[in-house]
């Protein structure tokens, strides 16, 4: 009997050693990095790179840092979850019963910010520069001021609510003076609608800058002209 007991001590140990092993290096200012689990969702996410809008928040909840996983933004019947530091899920919300199982999280928690959304991202990637089209949406016009590059967007839908744009950069800077990026923007529409709708949307092209420099062309494919980023 005593052996049984122990085993299943050493065996409960084991287990809870592997749990500490995956917030041993969490840093609450970059979860997605010190997080395996994490960074393992938002990856699978990335891959999906489908119609459907998705986003991670983090908060803080009873004293520990938490993260709201919204994987299906404005679907009527999806279940929003929240994960501790571990990935244990210790709260959800919505789904076709209105599941709350968390009543005072609305009160208690407390925003620390939006670490990482599907959508309106700067994406550095020459492969899915390469694989991206361009052929469904019209830019109508397009500015940069204070490190925000914005764009209207005019496409055939229904309300333009539901469409996903992310802004890929190549992954090469060309040498020239000033120097240049070239960039696409990523465009899902799924709206059956044959209305023309034209959107806003605004990019954070901050880490496109190269510290050798203070200003650069952006070169945006479907645009007519360069766009001057001084910063």
């Amino acid at each position: 009997m005593r052996r049984v007991f122990y085993s299943l001590f050493i065996s409960l140990s084991f287990m809870s050693c592997l749990k500490d092993e995956n917030i041993t290096n969490f840093n609450p200012t970059n979860p997605l990095e010190s997080l395996q689990w994490l960074k393992e969702k938002k990856e699978n996410f990335e891959r999906l790179m489908n119609s459907v809008k998705v986003e991670i928040i983090q908060f803080r909840y009873e004293d520990e840092n938490v993260f709201l996983i919204n994987d299906c933004i404005d679907c009527t019947d999806a279940l929003t979850k929240v994960y501790n530091s571990f990935g244990d899920v210790i709260c959800e919300f919505g789904g076709i019963a209105g599941v709350n199982t968390c009543t005072n999280f609305q009160e208690e928690a407390k925003l620390v910010g939006v670490i990482w959304r599907n959508y309106n991202q700067l994406i550095i990637d020459k492969e899915r520069y390469d694989s991206t089209d361009t052929s469904n949406y019209t830019i109508t016009s397009a500015s940069v001021e204070n490190n925000i590059l914005t764009l209207e967007i005019t496409s055939s839908g229904c309300s333009g609510d539901s469409w996903i744009m992310n802004l890929i950069d190549s992954e090469q800077i060309l040498e020239s003076f000033p120097i240049q990026r070239n960039l696409r923007l990523k465009f899902i529409n799924e709206e059956a609608c044959l209305a023309i709708v034209t959107r806003e949307v605004k990019f954070n092209i901050s880490k496109l800058r190269s510290a050798q420099y203070d200003e650069m062309i952006l070169n945006l494919d479907q645009w007519n002209s360069p766009i001057n980023y001084n910063y």
